[in-house]
């Protein structure tokens, strides 16, 4: 008699994600396999040591549908770094070739492309596309009007209760599966790289990619691409148009300069998971000029507007006569050892300003430490051909990238702008988002 066999990588949708199947529990609904091998990374088999929950579920939907199913755990202890791709191409060769092997004529094997990470699915896509096995290549989508932002903590994972509550239990469930065919493969394959760029903040590779498959993205997902790109260039007219078409809030911070500061900040912050070194120092120059600026207005109540004036070229510089005769001006003096001139205004103006008004100390320690970084490594930077690295800036600061963003958030609470932990986190949201609705699938079923 002809068997079932399913091969499933585990990720963090599985068994049971939002009150519904994850992938492998779906894929298992569906085609009631007479046998399943589990492939778990290191992190998958703590979760599978904590409560057996994989393992649980198929026993539990075994149950329900009257049909014994055999499990077979394949662990991999030494998987960490599960974004490897050529590790997972390689070693599910050898174990799909090795289960065919067991195969006998008549029977089917089903893989899950659906679960585990990106270089996961990229590695069992292309072995579908390269048809080197012969195995059913079977992807799951997210349920209608849900996505897989919210996960569970993984302490207070409850498989009992997950699996009372799981929506999918009931006997008119909706059947998400999807066979991929062999046009669908290299879709597929590409949106696993459009995800790959947008979870690296490749915006404009991500958006590049989805052009090439127009049948299989729709226009909001690709819109939503092209505002992540709009937003990384800080176009926030662009932004807004767009965000109100897709009727969707991806911005926390709303008001004018706060909002500025804020994005331009975070685009900062992108620089160094990127590794872009040099263009993050750079940035350092007007971030602190802005952050003078306000912090300035919200913790001495000065305005530097009010004692400036706009020249002819548009450029905005002090003005004498509105300066003459002010405490500011005297302060000024003083800290240029009575030379002052009404140039531009930037940092080197308003730090002595802060320090002079500000009553507190933290923080006109911390915003010395910012200007001196941003002085000492920009003319660095500026002036000589340099290979900009995290040593290099943490050999001439003192402090490494993060700890210089960390300077920096600290000092837009202080300007007065209102973020929560949460809001620093308004990319990879976005991002989670983005990856979300790409891998919807719906139309694949076209």
């Amino acid at each position: 008699m002809s068997k079932r066999i399913l091969f499933s990588p585990i990720g963090t949708t599985d068994p049971i994600k939002n009150y519904k199947d994850g992938s492998m529990l779906h894929i298992c609904r569906k085609y009631k396999p007479d046998k399943v091998y589990l492939y778990l990374s290191a992190e998958m088999m703590e979760h599978h040591k904590e409560d057996n929950r994989y393992v649980y579920c198929i026993e539990k939907l075994s149950e329900m549908i009257g049909k014994e199913i055999e499990v077979e755990c394949i662990f991999r202890p030494e998987l960490k770094n599960v974004q490897v791709y050529d590790v997972f191409y390689e070693d599910f060769r050898g174990i799909i070739r090795d289960i065919e092997k067991e195969m006998s004529d008549g029977d089917e094997l089903i893989v899950n492309i659906a679960s585990g990470t990106p270089a996961m699915k990229s590695a069992l896509l292309v072995m579908a596309i390269l048809s080197e096995y012969r195995f059913k290549p079977v992807q799951v989508s997210t349920p209608l009007g849900k996505s897989n932002l919210h996960g569970e903590n993984s302490v207070e994972y409850d498989v009992e209760t997950y699996w009372e509550m799981d929506e999918d239990n009931q006997e008119n469930y909706d059947d998400r599966c999807i066979e991929a065919k062999s046009g669908n493969l290299i879709a597929l394959l590409k949106i696993e790289s459009i995800c790959k760029f947008v979870n690296s903040y490749d915006y404009m590779a991500a958006l590049a990619i989805a052009g090439e498959i127009d049948d299989f993205i729709s226009n909001d997902d690709k819109m939503l691409i092209n505002i992540a790109v709009e937003r990384l260039k800080l176009n926030s007219k662009v932004v807004d148009k767009l965000l109100a078409q897709q009727k969707i809030d991806l911005i926390p911070v709303k008001s004018g300069n706060q909002r500025s500061l804020f994005e331009y900040a975070l685009a900062l912050e992108i620089k160094i998971k990127k590794g872009e070194y040099a263009d993050f120092i750079r940035g350092l120059t007007p971030l602190t000029a802005d952050l003078s600026e306000l912090i300035l207005k919200s913790q001495c109540n000065i305005d530097i507007n009010d004692y400036c004036k706009i020249n002819r070229y548009g450029l905005r510089k002090f003005d004498t006569r509105k300066l003459n005769g002010t405490d500011i001006y005297e302060t000024l003096q003083n800290e240029f050892d009575g030379n002052f001139k009404p140039n531009d205004v930037g940092t080197r103006q308003m730090v002595p300003l802060i320090n002079k008004y500000s009553e507190d100390n933290v923080l006109k320690q911390k915003i010395k430490e910012i200007m001196d970084i941003e002085q000492a490594i920009r003319n660095l930077a500026a002036h000589e051909i340099v290979s900009v690295t995290e040593e290099w800036i943490k050999e001439k600061t003192g402090f490494s990238s993060k700890q210089i963003f960390e300077l920096i958030k600290f000092l837009i609470v202080k300007a007065g702008v209102k973020v929560s932990k949460e809001d620093w986190e308004s990319y990879d949201k976005m991002n989670e988002i983005i990856v979300s609705k790409v891998r919807g699938y719906e139309t694949l079923h076209r």
